[in-house]
């Protein structure tokens, strides 16, 4: 769990606000002051969910605001990408999901190369197809994407039921209520021109200090994940919670091929001397990283930083997820509408006052 504590708290049949965070903004007061050197291993270690998308994005934007060429991440952001992945669908919608089967032994999680030590990420990423295809799918990866990608909206469903894996019966058990959960789209749309949209999402992350909790595009909350991938050719429709699933599973398997890494943009910009924004796309969606360094005696130094988390985007009062939770009145579709929407902090649901009765 990051070090980020806080929680938020699910308003289902209650209309709009409702979703409540607790979660605070700690990155501008622990990273102001900082030697600029280090700023990643900060941030890292403030989000330890997603430490390696923190240290990675903290890079780029220190080495932007410094005038240096941003390093690139390489193999080494599609294999924690997927990993993460692995991890949620693993263990997370097993714990999270009502009416979910058990999750699968730990042994078996742990049997796959994406921890294996012994081996470099283009190693790892090399054997996962196969475990993959294995553990999960009973089927090469490469032949379940092409089924999928000739019916994108009936072949996840088709597949869990002809398949007997632990992830096969997993979806099965939550078919019927995650098709029920009608979920609006609005994907957040400012890597299509970074050059233009980035510093002025910066002049906001730089000028509005709450922003970071609630933001907005254009006056309008909006959403980011897997679905959301400026590299993704044929992204899925998004009218409701299973298809959120589908696409967290597509976003696996084709991190897990060898082209995977062209998914996932990341970027810096230099805005001034000194500084610089920065970003990532993750497993939950859009990371950014905005700074502003000063000069010290002991070299540059942290004036002010900023992060906003694909969770704030995904988890605003008022966004997607809310109005999806707002057309709901059962604690158990709150639940796993949340999870499509891949928390980092817990969550917990308030009943309706006809519920907390009945």
């Amino acid at each position: 769990m990051s070090l980020v504590s806080g929680r938020v708290q699910l308003r289902p049949g209650r209309g709009l606000p409702a979703i409540a965070s607790s979660r605070p903004l700690l990155a501008p007061r622990i990273a102001r002051g900082r030697p600029a050197s280090e700023l990643p291993g900060t941030l890292a270690a403030l989000f330890t969910l997603c430490a390696h998308a923190h240290r990675s994005t903290a890079r780029r934007a220190v080495a932007a605001a410094l005038g240096e060429p941003a390093p690139s991440s390489g193999a080494s952001l599609q294999l924690a990408t997927a990993r993460e992945h692995v991890l949620r669908i693993a263990q997370e919608w097993h714990r999270l999901l009502p009416g979910a089967p058990p999750a699968e032994p730990a042994l078996r999680l742990r049997s796959c190369p994406a921890w294996r030590d012994d081996l470099a990420a283009d190693e790892q990423l090399a054997e996962l197809p196969r475990w993959l295809a294995h553990h999960w799918l009973d089927e090469p990866v490469e032949s379940w994407l092409a089924a999928h990608h000739a019916d994108p909206l009936g072949w996840a469903a088709h597949w869990c039921r002809a398949t007997n894996t632990s992830l096969a019966r997993l979806l099965r058990s939550q078919w019927d209520a995650l098709h029920a959960i009608a979920t609006p789209a609005r994907p957040l749309r400012i890597l299509e021109s970074p050059g233009g949209t980035m510093p002025l999402l910066a002049r906001r992350l730089a000028d509005e200090p709450a922003f970071c909790a609630q933001p907005d595009w254009h006056g309008e909350p909006a959403e980011t994940g897997p679905w959301t991938r400026i590299g993704d050719r044929a992204p899925l429709p998004l009218h409701n919670a299973w298809m959120r699933f589908v696409a967290r599973l597509v976003d696996l398997l084709h991190l897990a091929q060898a082209a995977g890494r062209e998914r996932l943009a990341e970027g810096a910009l230099t805005l001034a001397a000194g500084e610089a924004i920065a970003w990532t796309e993750m497993a939950r969606g859009l990371l950014v990283h905005w700074l502003r360094l000063e000069d010290s005696p002991d070299g540059p130094r942290v004036a002010d930083c900023r992060v906003l988390a694909p969770t704030e985007w995904n988890f605003h009062p008022r966004g997607v997820l809310a109005q999806a939770l707002a057309g709901l009145d059962d604690a158990a579709q709150a639940a796993r509408a949340a999870v499509a929407f891949d928390p980092c902090v817990e969550f917990d649901i308030e009943r309706t006052t006809e519920a907390a009765h009945a």
